[in-house]
């Protein structure tokens, strides 16, 4: 077991609430049940997010019934907090997956990441689900001559593929996003963005609909085998089933499964949202209507929302709960990405955990048999 990196207890609590602004424009959550007496199901789902959410519905589609536990409200973690792009990439390129986990394993998660903004846009489409969605791809920009590199690289890999990625040079990557800063940028028409928030809330309903069980503000306390297989309670009732699923990734409860927690770091991720640009702004920043984002490893999202804002992700103290983004930072790139723009009135600000693994990939871990 590897030795804890971070001065938290696990998991950390976060008083944090679902972020107010992606509320103006999602949908109601749906109606959840209470969980009450002993219950059985063909799998129990401890995380109401999009892991557990999206593994209901698709259980439902096959006619198996879940039960999805979700400690707090639908969303709460990791889901509604997020930037709301829909991307096909991993951290590491596919050749250095192919070093580490061998070119069988790394071509399976290559293909299966590739595919994943049809996975969602596709369930979307299907299900109906209301969140806000424009997929007209995402824009990464050089910004260092390795960058650039990178970028190259990534396009002719994707492009061998049949997938439609295309360089930009200096003079499209400005009239897409308005920008002089970047000498080249890479367009990835499959990707796309959505409110993280109201996508969530549309895989519970659509799930609920298709006859899955979901209970929110259930937190599941303990674990165990039982007769058929394992026992979860929460809040005074119980769920016996053959399968049980942990979906909670950041917000894992290291107690509830030992030694989960430690296949993971959770790390603070900070969001801003500005009060609307002004009709001339809006005319000339990210006019494509892409997502901007670059080949540094820090947070360098940029995304305008249909009500003009710029929404931004921010670097901030990676494990402390009660600080907050650098702002100043976050003005500093904006100045020098769009000149002209002045200081933006930040309305919306929120925070959480993100979940990163040691070697930066996507785990799936079978933790026990029945």
């Amino acid at each position: 077991m590897r030795t804890r990196l971070f001065p938290l207890p696990f998991p950390p609590e976060d008083p944090s609430p679902i972020p107010a602004y992606f509320e103006t424009f999602a949908p109601p959550a749906p109606v959840t049940e209470k969980l009450e007496g002993d219950r059985h199901a063909d799998v129990v789902i401890v995380g109401g997010g999009y892991t557990g959410l999206s593994t209901a519905l698709h259980l439902a589609e096959r006619g198996i019934h879940s039960v999805v536990l979700e400690a707090r409200d639908i969303g709460w973690g990791e889901s509604s907090r997020a930037f709301g792009q829909v991307v096909p990439y991993l951290k590491h390129s596919p050749e250095h997956l192919a070093r580490q986990l061998g070119h069988e394993v790394a071509e399976r998660l290559v293909d299966a990441t590739g595919r994943g903004p049809d996975l969602v846009f596709g369930l979307i489409e299907k299900y109906g689900i209301e969140c806000s969605v424009v997929r007209n791809g995402l824009i990464f920009g050089a910004h260092s001559p390795a960058g650039l590199k990178t970028l190259h690289a990534r396009t002719r890999f994707w492009q061998a593929r049949g997938a439609p990625v295309d360089m930009l040079d200096a003079s499209r990557t400005e009239a897409l996003t308005g920008t002089r800063y970047y000498h080249a940028a890479s367009l990835d028409r499959r990707g796309g963005t959505i409110n993280p928030l109201a996508y969530v809330r549309g895989l519970a309903r659509s799930a609920i609909e298709r006859g899955a069980t979901v209970c929110a503000r259930t937190p599941a306390m303990r674990l165990m085998r039982a007769a058929g297989g394992w026992r979860v309670e929460a809040l005074g009732a119980s769920v016996v089933s053959p399968v049980v699923v942990l979906a909670t990734n950041a917000y894992t409860n290291g107690e509830f499964w030992p030694g989960l927690g430690e296949t993971l770091i959770p790390m603070r991720a900070y969001q801003l949202v500005s009060r609307p640009l002004d009709e001339p702004a809006r005319a000339r920043i990210l006019r494509g209507g892409q997502p901007l984002t670059d080949t540094r490893r820090l947070f360098s999202g940029v995304r305008r929302h249909a009500d003009g804002r710029i929404h931004v992700s921010a670097d901030g103290p990676v494990f402390d709960m009660s600080a907050e983004a650098h702002v100043n930072k976050v003005n500093r790139r904006l100045a020098m990405l769009f000149p002209g723009l002045g200081p933006l009135e930040w309305e919306y600000r929120w925070t959480g955990w993100v979940g990163m693994t040691y070697d930066l990939n996507a785990h799936l871990h079978e933790l026990a048999r029945q």
